[in-house]
Formats: C-alpha cells, sequence, structure tokens
C-alpha cells in the first residue's frame, strides 16, 4: 500500500484519529544543542495551515523557527526562483548560518524535500488545516493583501512599495511557490489561480496535492501530520520533548492580514496629500520671499 494511501487523515482534518498510523516516534532524541547549524525541524505544510502557532511553539520548545523568508535573504530566493545563479543549497545555508534550526511556511516548504536530502536526521512536519475549504478561504486573504502589495505604481495607484528592493525580490520569489511540489507554472499558486474556471475547487485540489506528495516522499518514522488545534501532546511526542506548561500558541493572523490590507491601501493614497501640502506651503514660501 502506497504511503499516500495510508494516511489521508488530513482530507477531513481528523489527524488524532490517524496520528498512531501516520506516525511513530523514532525514539531516538537527538541530543545535540538546539543551537546547532542544522535544519532539525522542517515544517512541509503550506503557508495558512498555523505555520506562525507551529513556528511559536517550536521556539518555546526551543527551537528557532525561520518563518517565510527574510528580507536580507530576499535576493537569494529572487535569484533561486528566476533560475540566476543561486541554489537551494545556498538559500538553505544563509538559513543555518543566522543560526534557525527548523523552517515553516512558504517557500521554504517548497524545498522540504532539498532539506530533507541536505539534513537527512531532521523530522518534518505535515501542517494540515480542518478541512481544503478552509485552506483555501484562509489562502485567499493572504492572496488579496499580496495582490494589493504588488499592484505597479500608477497615476491611479501611487504605491511606493515596488520601488523597496526587498519588496521586488519577495515578488519574484513568490513566482516559486508550487513549482517544486506539484510542478505548478510560476506564480500560479499565488496569482495564476484567480484565472481558472472554478478558483477555490483548482486551490483545493492543489492542497491535496501538496499534502499527498509529502505524505508519498517522507519516511514514516520522520513525518507528523499536525492540525495545531490538536496542541502540546502530538507534537512533543514526535519531538520527543516534554510538554510545555504554557498553552500552545494559537496564532490568528486572517484579521490582522485583512487589517493590513487596508492600512496599505489606506498609506498609498496618504502621503499625496501630505507632499501636496509641502508642495504648496514650498511653493508660498518661495513667492513671499521673491516679493521681498
Amino acid at each position: 500500500m502506497k504511503e499516500a494511501d495510508r494516511c489521508l487523515g488530513w482530507r477531513t482534518g481528523k489527524c488524532q484519529t490517524v496520528f498512531s498510523d501516520c506516525v511513530s516516534s523514532s525514539g531516538n532524541v537527538d541530543t545535540a544543542t538546539e543551537t546547532e547549524t542544522k535544519i532539525k525541524v522542517i515544517c512541509a505544510g503550506l503557508g495558512r495551515t498555523g505555520t506562525k502557532s507551529l513556528q511559536a511553539g517550536l521556539d518555546l520548545l526551543n527551537y528557532k523557527t525561520y518563518h517565510f523568508v527574510s528580507p536580507k535573504d530576499a535576493a537569494g530566493w529572487a535569484s533561486l526562483a528566476e533560475g540566476t545563479g543561486a541554489t537551494s543549497d545556498d538559500v538553505l545555508d544563509a538559513i543555518t548560518a543566522a543560526g534557525y534550526n527548523a523552517t515553516c511556511d512558504n517557500p521554504c516548504c517548497d524545498l522540504y524535500l532539498e532539506q530533507l536530502q541536505k539534513f537527512p536526521d531532521a523530522q518534518v512536519i505535515l501542517t494540515v488545516r480542518d478541512t481544503p475549504e478552509k485552506w483555501v478561504s484562509s489562502w485567499k486573504i493572504l492572496m488579496e493583501f499580496i495582490r494589493v502589495q504588488e499592484l505597479p505604481f500608477s497615476l491611479l495607484y501611487p504605491s511606493f512599495i515596488q520601488f523597496i528592493p526587498f519588496m521586488k525580490n519577495w515578488n519574484t520569489m513568490r513566482s516559486l511557490m508550487g513549482t517544486r511540489v506539484t510542478g505548478l507554472d510560476k506564480g500560479d499558486l499565488i496569482r495564476g489561480w484567480r484565472h481558472k474556471e472554478d478558483p477555490d475547487a483548482w486551490l483545493a485540489t492543489q492542497y491535496n496535492a501538496h499534502n499527498t506528495k509529502v505524505i508519498a516522499t517522507v519516511p514514516r518514522n520522520k513525518l507528523l501530520i499536525f492540525n495545531v488545534n490538536q496542541g502540546w501532546a502530538p507534537l512533543c511526542k514526535f519531538l520527543g520533548k516534554p510538554v510545555p506548561d504554557d498553552p500552545f500558541p494559537n496564532v490568528n493572523e486572517s484579521g490582522d492580514i485583512a487589517s493590513a490590507t487596508i492600512v496599505m491601501k489606506v498609506v498609498t493614497y496618504a502621503w499625496i496629500p501630505i507632499v501636496a501640502s509641502i508642495a504648496a506651503f514650498m511653493r508660498s514660501y518661495i513667492l513671499s520671499n521673491s516679493k521681498a
């Protein structure tokens, strides 16, 4: 029986019921310190599957977790996405050189296999949502934020964001998402989905395809299928860690992202009256001085 056929609890979100069948703790707790420059935990789940909560949880377990892409690393990831020089080793080496030993979110999850090949002792966590439909809804909230962020400067939308180098590199880097794991065309998972005949169904298919690929390619004893609603117990058992006294973090970004989208639109237009006021003041000042 194929790995993907054995572990389908993530489709319904009933991960706890399939935990014993899908995951077994290796029992071999790595005695090395958590600050070594190698990846120990790979989150292979797509963004919007609770990766911020997992990041917070892993940090409480004394890991140092890399989430998304830091601005200083954006150029390297953009180069990897464009195929202009940087390799997966390059971007992963930059992560470990900064002291990170766990990774979360896109685009790191797009390189889960490369990470596992480079760091064969790492454990893999596949974060999932209750249903594909819930993931689609959350993904679309993030995509609206990204759409607003990526809009080019124009007289109708005078955004200065695209003039910031790392933001431009982030835009380029996002085209990588979905290309490595499920073979999508560049940018489809970020932008192209809007033009599909049934965008929601297409996105749900990509979510299922990604998860199925992870389950089929990660060794059974290295994989935890994890819904953050399950809390500490399965995560700590899998990683060989004691359960913390603190409750498992619950980081709900959807509301923050929706608010940030509105703020970005406001800021885009807010600088115009400020500049106009300064220009009017300067004009008045120059005219008054010239008459004097």
